[in-house]
């Protein structure tokens, strides 16, 4: 089975200058090392030293997956110069892989259920962003999902919260894909905050 383990926790904090925030970046073992979401440029040193508590370092990844193309998720990527990296892409396009060091563009598509690694599979999560996706990951306690902005904190599980119509792109397919997400998981890992089990 697959182990995941959050190396950052996304932020998320209103400042005098603006807004400052952060992706969560999780780190995925299976039959590869995987990052999802490298996130911030604020974060770089935190991610690299979480990474080196796991006794990982950028090259030993293997696979990047963005969630979503928001610079907040993506800025980190220049790290793993080792690494194929999925993303859905925006529109009706339907998914592609670059190889970083090969320069490299592959169109793939990455649809529902794709397996991307063993004990790991891509779910479309359209609503924050038209090209949103996320993971579950097959681990010894249950379904983990990487939920990413679709729930971006534990109260967004709570389907009676309405969204922020100014954060997501399509309100309906936002409260579809939270109840998905819901349906599936045993466990959430958020945009903001730890992962947390799901009531059912």
């Amino acid at each position: 089975m697959a182990e995941v383990k959050v190396l950052v926790s996304g932020g998320h904090e209103d400042t005098d200058e603006g807004l400052k925030i952060g992706s969560t970046t999780t780190l995925i073992k299976t039959d590869q090392n995987i990052i999802v979401d490298p996130g911030a440029l604020i974060d770089e040193q935190k991610l690299l030293d979480a990474l080196k508590k796991e006794n990982i370092s950028p090259e030993d990844i293997k696979l990047v997956v963005l969630t979503h193309t928001h610079i907040d998720h993506t800025v980190n990527l220049h790290l793993f110069k080792n690494a194929t990296v999925y993303l859905k892409f925006m529109g009706s396009y339907p998914g592609q892989m670059q190889v970083i060091n090969k320069e490299l563009l592959i169109r793939k598509d990455l649809l529902e259920d794709t397996k991307i690694a063993k004990d790991v599979k891509i779910i479309l999560i359209p609503g924050h962003s038209n090209d949103s996706i996320g993971l579950v990951i097959d681990t010894d306690e249950g379904n983990v999902v990487i939920a990413s902005d679709a729930i971006s904190n534990e109260g967004c599980a709570d389907l009676k919260n309405e969204p922020n119509p100014m954060i997501v792109a399509d309100v309906d397919q936002y409260n579809e894909s939270r109840k998905k997400i819901l349906k599936i998981a045993d466990f959430i890992i958020p945009r903001h905050g730890k992962m947390f089990k799901v009531n059912k």
